[in-house]
């Protein structure tokens, strides 16, 4: 909340009372550290302002520090690799240009800057000094332009038409942006538009600031409003760590800081996300208790990507982060692995390489073990011994099989006992089992387990059918 104060020679108090005002705080502070303008952190002072919002803490400062000069001066520094008139100066710069100098340039300067600022006068390497010139008189104009239409700039977070705008009747962050034009009786709880949060500031305009690394395509702010110490060194520090996370994928980044952030976030927090494909934020609530689990997955061997179709890869590590974030078990994508198993046991006839393929269901089979391991700990169930029996027993059953010269058998089973999985028939899978254990002469003790209780015992049987294919008795036999 922002609220003009009376104190000494400050007039302003900004308090981080919802993320948004904590985003535009940490903007803030990082714009006044850069030129060592004075402010306060009202935590540090023993005189409080008289109107303050009690349980927040806040920053006092003089509004007047914030100008509209001093703001592109800020923007040009923060993004300067999103500036295009600094490329171009780089250029331009040299004392003898090349022919390579004059094609970069080209490439680098996009049409809208050669009609707004360079009068449509293309560029030839013989009128070096007219666009010296022309950057020299027109450097805030093109740092505004850069700044408002790069992607992951300004316009991903606000309306760019209200950058430095003040006392606009509706918000201009993107997402509670509207147009104050239309009629907006339903846009607030009980058609009152009254109800809609609607309240703008100048310093949301410093919100693209506070987010983490613009060179990703989704961005994110942790929103740990404890105090304005806490908010600046967490996401300076969750920023840090995204930019030495190698991973192609924005999401998977996520999880994979978050399982390394222990040093400081200790507690539940929330976390804004903001993609350039949306026009609107995200948000998520990571619990301690979650987190906790997500960094137990640390070092486990989780990497398997496979392509759906061209829109949609599935990544298993992606996969099990978010469903451990989100208090999502595991059922469905171990159910998804086994699929994956018998799409390559149908490639093996349209393919040569059947030694990839053997490969390939070797490692999908280990990341089925893994997960009903997983799963198991999830569901805080004490049958870690009945999972480790039912592994045991469908690696003696494959075996058994083998020597009865029914090695076809083993992929007819172990289908026979998915396919009722997935509709949650399991009564099927019971009798399935039953044939089975007759067929091959050996009684399974975690049977009676699964019998007790079909839907909450199920890893019993994922464990088994993972273990129950001739991919795993061999590489049983193997590494024994």
């Amino acid at each position: 909340m922002k609220t003009k104060i009376d104190y000494f020679d400050y007039d302003t108090l900004l308090q981080p009372t919802d993320w948004r005002f904590a985003a535009a705080v940490v903007g803030l502070c990082k714009y006044f550290d850069y030129f060592g303008i004075d402010y306060k952190v009202l935590y540090d002072v023993e005189e409080k302002p008289d109107n303050y919002i009690h349980g927040f803490d806040g920053i006092i400062y003089k509004s007047e520090d914030i100008t509209e000069e001093k703001y592109l001066d800020f923007v040009e520094s923060y993004f300067e690799k999103y500036m295009t008139h600094i490329k171009l100066q780089n250029i331009l710069n040299k004392d003898k240009l090349i022919d390579e100098d004059i094609v970069n340039f080209k490439r680098i300067c996009p049409d809208s800057f050669y009609k707004n600022f360079f009068e449509n006068k293309r560029f030839d390497g013989s009128n070096k000094d007219y666009f010296i010139s022309a950057i020299y008189e027109k450097r805030y104009e093109m740092i505004t332009h850069s700044y408002k239409y790069n992607l992951n700039l300004y316009g991903n977070y606000c309306n760019k038409n209200r950058l430095y705008t003040d006392k606009n009747k509706v918000c201009r962050i993107i997402g509670y942006d509207v147009d104050k034009d239309r009629k907006t009786n339903n846009l607030g709880f009980c058609f009152s538009k009254e109800s809609f949060e609607s309240n703008d500031i100048l310093e949301f305009d410093f919100i693209p600031f506070a987010f983490s690394n613009s060179d990703m395509r989704e961005t994110y702010f942790v929103n740990n409003n404890f105090s304005v110490k806490s908010l600046t060194q967490t996401n300076y520090a969750f920023s840090n760590q995204l930019s030495s996370t190698e991973n192609k994928d924005d999401k998977n980044k996520l999880m994979l800081v978050l399982q390394n952030s222990k040093d400081y976030i200790s507690y539940d927090v929330e976390i804004i996300s903001k993609s350039q494909d949306k026009a609107y934020y995200e948000t998520f609530f990571v619990r301690l208790e979650r987190l906790k689990k997500l960094r137990q997955l640390s070092g486990k061997s989780l990497n398997f990507v496979k392509k759906i179709n061209d829109d949609y890869w599935f990544n298993l590590e992606k996969e099990v982060y978010m469903r451990c974030m989100n208090n999502i078990l595991l059922d469905d994508v171990i159910l998804k692995m086994f699929k994956f198993f018998y799409f390559e046991e149908s490639e093996k006839k349209n393919s040569k390489a059947i030694s990839e393929i053997r490969k390939t269901q070797k490692n999908i089979m280990y990341k089925i073990g893994l997960l009903v391991d997983i799963n198991v700990s999830w569901k805080g169930y004490d049958i870690m011994y009945e999972i480790t029996s039912a592994k045991k027993y469908g690696e003696m059953v494959s075996k058994e099989l083998i020597k009865k010269s029914s090695n076809n058998k083993i992929k007819s089973y172990q289908q026979k006992i998915i396919s009722p999985l997935c509709a949650h028939d399991y009564d099927r899978v019971k009798e399935v089992l039953i044939k089975l254990s007759a067929y091959v002469g050996i009684e399974f003790p975690f049977y009676y387990t699964f019998l007790d209780n079909a839907e909450k015992h199920k890893d019993i049987i994922f464990a088994f059918a993972s273990a129950l294919s001739e991919v795993s008795s061999k590489n049983n036999e193997e590494n024994n």
